[in-house]
């Protein structure tokens, strides 16, 4: 990977990985995908559940293949 500054600041990893398209991102603009990616509401409304993994990610790009 090649120098970036970003690397160096706290804060700015998520940025890089979505310009570098490491990230699954499904067409949201990356303020979108930040927005959509804080569970805190979701993780506060789901705890206790056995399917609180599913629930904190419900509405957010589905991961690639392992393969891919």
């Amino acid at each position: 990977m090649p120098s970036d500054w970003r690397i160096l600041l706290n804060g700015k990893g998520d940025e890089l990985m979505y310009e570098r398209h490491l990230v699954v991102t499904s067409g949201f603009s990356f303020a979108e995908l930040k927005t959509r990616s804080l569970i805190d509401t979701r993780a506060r409304a789901a705890n206790g559940s056995p399917e609180f993994s599913k629930l904190i990610r419900e509405g957010l790009p589905e991961s690639l293949p392992s393969d891919a």
